[in-house]
């Protein structure tokens, strides 16, 4: 009786591959979104340099003097520049500059549509910031019976709405595990479920393919399978053969 509770005992005790495993894995859990941040940070800070940097003239250019490149220095001026664009578009003189620049743009054949677009774009996004991306739901895509999440970005307006009338939004339907495709659907707004969720659950719960669905699941296994994990042999209904 004795013997058998010991190597009971035993057979429960971690291994030390286990355990090493077990440590190595938490790990690899810490380091991959810390290493993933510092790699999106550190290309955008890249990118913005390269772009930058070359349109300084010579004298203004640091490595003229110092021999090197200072990272980070483009994106400081680019914050500058923008916020001083921002200073000029507010004020009488600085909207006057924009359209006499813009009737300038109009009157160039390939130049002027893609502006013309790229602004609209920007302006309905702008005007839309309040609720765009805000609010996940649930519609019945692509087919009823079948549901998918989606994110409403905004009423519907311009020409579809002369056809479908009041009532509908629009909702982006992200595609899994790459967020940024998806579908552009008009549905009315009695027919989309509200989710109790943020963009940022929603969209991991998009990238995982279901298998993340909030911040609590991250730091904690679900109790269902916890308890699989858990379920000793025995509990297997199948007989032994």
């Amino acid at each position: 009786m004795t013997q058998d509770i010991s190597e009971e005992t035993e057979k429960n005790k971690p291994s030390l591959f286990r355990w090493v495993r077990n440590r190595f894995i938490a790990g690899v859990i810490v380091a991959l979104p810390i290493l993933v941040v510092i790699t999106v940070i550190s290309w955008l800070v890249n990118l913005v340099d390269g772009n930058v940097i070359k349109f300084l003239p010579g004298k203004l250019n640091p490595r003229t003097y110092l021999g090197f490149d200072i990272p980070g220095l483009g994106l400081i001026i680019a914050l500058i520049v923008l916020f001083i664009l921002g200073v000029l578009a507010s004020n009488f003189f600085g909207k006057a500059l924009i359209r006499a620049g813009e009737r300038l743009l109009a009157r160039v054949p390939v130049v002027s549509p893609t502006y013309n677009a790229v602004k609209q774009i920007v302006t309905t996004v702008a005007a839309q910031k309040d609720r765009a991306f805000r609010d996940v739901c649930l519609i019945e895509y692509p087919r009823k019976g079948l549901w998918a999440i989606g994110f409403v970005t905004a009423d519907l307006e311009g020409a579809p709405q002369a056809h479908l009338k009041d009532g509908y939004v629009c909702v982006f339907v992200p595609t899994t595990p790459n967020p940024t495709s998806g579908f552009l659907l008009f549905v009315k707004e009695k027919d989309i479920k509200i989710l109790d969720m943020t963009p940022e659950e929603g969209a991991k719960m998009i990238i995982s393919g279901g298998m993340v669905s909030s911040n609590e699941v991250v730091e904690e296994e679900p109790k269902s399978l916890r308890e699989h994990l858990r379920r000793k042999p025995k509990d297997d209904p199948t007989p032994p053969a």
